[in-house]
Parts: C-alpha cells; structure tokens; sequence
C-alpha cells in the first residue's frame, strides 16, 4: 500500500479506518494490529465480526482471563481480545462501515 492515495474514513483514540482512492483497498488499524482487505474481504470481515458475541466465543486462556479468538485470512495469525476490546473493536468496525457507506453514497451524487 506504499503507493496507494489513502484517506481516512474514521479515526478514534486506537483505531484508524482507511480506503485507497487508487486501488479501494481498506486498511483497519486497532491498537498495534493492522490488516487490509479488498472489498469483498472487508464485508465478509464486518460479516464475521457482526454474527460474533464475546459470551458465547470466549476462551479462557492461560493468564485467567477470558478472550474471543478473531480468525484472520492468514492461517498462522489470530488476534485475541478482551470483552471489553472485542466490543469496541466491533463497534469501532461498524462505525467505520457506516461511514464508508455515507461517503461512497455523497460520491454518487
């Protein structure tokens, strides 16, 4: 992505949600991890992430607290988060979908 034109679509405190005017690929930064995607990828994430709920994903990990296990495209590569973590990563992904939505809707006109 070092030569895309990218824009922020949304940003809070550790989240950063972007799209290249070039190749339309999105970027998805929450804390210290970041992936990308196409289109069709982006959806079936936000898909994934809207049927998910923390109580009834959850594992108990070595450390005694319970964490959900987010699947990336990547076989090797899994992020676990906190309750509190999940939820405002999902919330944060469903703010930035809303967004996306408005501005490709205002581009249309």
């Amino acid at each position: 992505m070092s030569s895309c034109k990218t824009e922020i679509v949304y940003q809070t405190e550790d989240f950063v949600f972007t799209k290249c005017a070039d190749c339309d690929r999105m970027g998805l930064m929450y804390k210290q991890a970041m992936m990308s995607f196409d289109a069709l990828n982006y959806n079936a994430f936000c898909s994934y992430l809207d049927r998910m709920e923390f109580e009834f994903e959850k594992y108990p990990f070595f450390d005694g607290f319970d964490r959900v296990v987010i699947e990336t495209y990547h076989p090797d590569v899994q992020f676990t988060l906190l309750e509190e973590e999940f939820y405002r990563l999902k919330a944060n992904v469903i703010e930035a979908n809303a967004q996306l939505e408005l501005i490709e809707m205002i581009r249309r006109l």
